[in-house]
């Protein structure tokens, strides 16, 4: 008798499909780098782009499943959402900190005041101004528009302005990352973050969401 051979499984069995979340995931990554880069380069926050994020990431989603769902388009939505806070939050530390103090070292009014702190702190003022300060505190404290204050603050300001226009770059450059990383130390960096979002911000994210969740489930 000829043996019967049986053979386990079947033929031409589909290939196992990708992970949608690794596929998102990496998505995520290069969109949040491509992000940074522009806003460092245009250096505006281009809150806009949340919307075409979240048609990037449904897209990558949906070609990772298979077949593409509901559970897919909510994975997209998800990341979308995740992505974009990611990137707010990538965007204050690695270009919109930097972007401020280059625009504060090249801003006159800025200067004065950076200079003025400086001075102050410092009591580097003029050898003649500087004994009028410390001999007359209530002067630098006299807010009225006429009178001894005033004077006296004019002076300060006028030797400020003139130390600031002499000074180097690289001089305005560390006074501004002192005292503005000073500022931003009792500021918070949780209320610069929030600073950063508007209702143009939170729309774009919401569309970019409602975007994610269609196309992830591969409609379009």
């Amino acid at each position: 008798m000829t043996p019967v051979r049986v053979y386990g499984g079947k033929a031409g069995t589909n290939p196992e499909s990708g992970s949608p979340l690794l596929a998102g995931l990496l998505a995520a990554i290069g969109i949040i780098v491509a992000w940074v880069g522009l806003v460092y380069v245009t250096h505006h926050p281009v809150g806009i782009a949340a919307w075409g994020v979240g048609g990037l990431l449904g897209i990558v989603v949906a070609k990772a499943a298979k077949p593409p769902t509901k559970a897919t388009g909510a994975l997209a939505a998800g990341l979308t959402l995740v992505t974009a806070l990611l990137a707010k939050v990538v965007v204050v530390v690695v270009a919109l900190q930097p972007m401020m103090r280059q625009e504060l070292a090249n801003d006159p009014a800025a200067l004065i005041m950076v200079f003025l702190l400086e001075k102050t702190e410092q009591k580097s003022f003029s050898r003649d101004l500087q004994a009028t300060i410390n001999a007359r505190p209530d002067l630098v404290a006299d807010t009225t528009f006429f009178g001894p204050g005033h004077e006296l603050r004019t002076q300060m300001i006028d030797e400020v302005a003139a130390a600031a226009k002499a000074s180097s770059f690289d001089e305005r450059k560390r006074l501004v990352h002192k005292h503005y990383d000073r500022f931003l130390d009792k500021l918070g960096f949780g209320v610069l973050l929030l600073a950063t979002f508007g209702l143009l911000d939170l729309l774009w994210i919401g569309l970019g969401m409602s975007t994610a969740w269609t196309l992830g489930q591969g409609r379009i």
